[in-house]
């Protein structure tokens, strides 16, 4: 997939559907953030709006989130796996927005059932060909062993976050009734998270 990413010519849905398929659906977790690619490809052709235009009245706007910016392809698409950029404080904003399971200032903006699912384990995330007994890592050491939900990773302590690059985080901790952000530039995610629990989850009571 990276080929793809880096290549100023393809056509990155042709070359998506054109990939081999190693797997059966459902049968082995593989990261692929050009599949999330092709959700935003999938909106703008159904709706006939890029997914930053799409998303402005229905959350954006309502959040108060705004100078939103979200890279695109060669062929004009928004990448919707990667490449959104908002403040820190729009991303605290975001992660407010999951912990109240779509409410905002009163209102139901998404439905709480849709959070219900979104946020819950829907496939183990276990490195691909890696059986569980043999991981050199041990799920209770790994916040990338939890599972994986809706564009969601499941974190330890019942948490779950969005990920971005080097160490972007947006973590909820519905237990705990908190949300933490941070914005990085730390290529060992895994080192960052473990100091948040070490030093920042004995906060919460």
């Amino acid at each position: 997939t990276r080929a793809i990413r880096e290549s100023s010519e393809t056509d990155w849905v042709e070359a998506f559907l054109a990939f081999p398929m190693e797997h059966q659906p459902g049968e082995q977790f593989v990261y692929n953030s050009l599949a999330t690619y092709m959700l935003s490809a999938i909106l703008t052709k159904v709706t006939g709006e890029r997914i930053l235009d799409y998303l402005q009245p229905r959350l954006f706007k309502p959040l108060g989130i705004t100078a939103v910016t979200w890279e695109e392809s060669p062929q004009g698409i928004q990448l919707g796996g990667w490449g959104l950029s908002v403040k820190t404080e729009d991303m605290a904003k975001l992660g407010l927005f999951y912990l109240q399971e779509g409410q905002w200032k009163g209102k139901q903006l998404l439905g709480k059932s849709w959070f219900e699912e979104a946020t819950r384990a829907q496939v183990p995330s276990l490195p691909a060909g890696v059986r569980k007994e043999n991981l050199k890592v041990k799920p209770r050491d790994s916040d990338w062993l939890q599972g994986y939900g809706y564009q969601l990773w499941r974190s330890r302590y019942n948490s779950y976050r969005a990920d971005g690059r080097d160490g972007q985080f947006i973590l909820i901790l519905p237990e705990k009734n908190a949300v933490i952000v941070t914005t990085a530039n730390i290529p060992n995610m895994q080192e960052e998270l473990n100091l948040i629990w070490e030093h920042l989850l004995p906060a919460f009571k």
